[in-house]
């Protein structure tokens, strides 16, 4: 199988390059690589049959393969799941798609106090508090009254660089919100020069990405054993 058939991840994420440098997750070092734990589980180096026979643990998450060898050793063993991502460019620049307005009773702006400190769908969790995400963070809400329909947010940032978390409430989609979320934070990001890194979890999110300008660099599979 070529490249696009496998899973093996050879840009470097954003989440693992943040890992290395110490500041999120963790690391496992064996002889003949390195397993950093940061959200996805990524596999480094060669696959040692010891270290997965004892430590079932380090398995049991999301799992991306960093060489063809450690993507060998996980496909002869049982998978409960294979989800294709594709990782896009990185980009620091304004949304390049032209939006309508948005419907009556809605509104969005960026993420306040009171947003921030609701942690809507589990977004900028990772900032010390709201004063640090407002320094080092992003993030656009789409409000409907005072509910949170939809948001865009940093999940990390690491340098200029921060990782997009987006979700939008399962009673309001299908109506363009998270596109002004992503445009709203994707304007701020922009003055500030914060380069944003989309992950696409799956072909839709891919095509609402390139849509705002950003360009694919690579599909990728991400695994889940059949752990027991």
């Amino acid at each position: 199988m070529d490249k696009t058939e496998r899973g093996v991840l050879y840009e470097e994420p954003l989440l693992l390059r943040a890992n290395k440098a110490g500041m999120f997750g963790s690391i496992e070092k064996y002889h003949g690589g390195i397993i950093h734990s940061a959200l996805f589980t990524y596999l480094c180096g060669k696959p040692d049959e010891q270290l997965f026979d004892t430590n079932k643990e380090l398995f049991r998450g999301w799992l991306v393969c960093m060489s063809a060898d450690w993507e060998e050793f996980i496909r002869k063993y049982p998978l409960k799941n294979v989800m294709r991502r594709v990782m896009m460019d990185p980009r620091c620049g304004i949304s390049e798609k032209t939006l309508p307005p948005l419907p009556d009773g809605y509104s969005v702006g960026g993420f306040t106090q009171e947003i921030f400190e609701m942690h809507p769908f589990g977004q900028a969790v990772n900032y010390q508090n709201y004063e640090d995400f407002l320094q080092h963070g992003a993030g656009a809400a789409v409000l409907y009254g005072d509910d949170v329909a939809a948001a865009a947010s940093s999940f990390l940032t690491f340098g200029n660089d921060i990782e997009l978390d987006l979700f939008t409430s399962t009673e309001h989609r299908r109506k363009g919100l998270a596109d002004h979320c992503v445009s709203h934070l994707m304007k701020d990001c922009t003055e500030r020069g914060l380069t944003v890194h989309w992950d696409a979890q799956n072909t839709a999110s891919a095509e609402m990405a390139s849509s705002h300008g950003f360009t694919a660099a690579q599909e990728y599979a991400v695994y889940e054993m059949d752990i027991r």
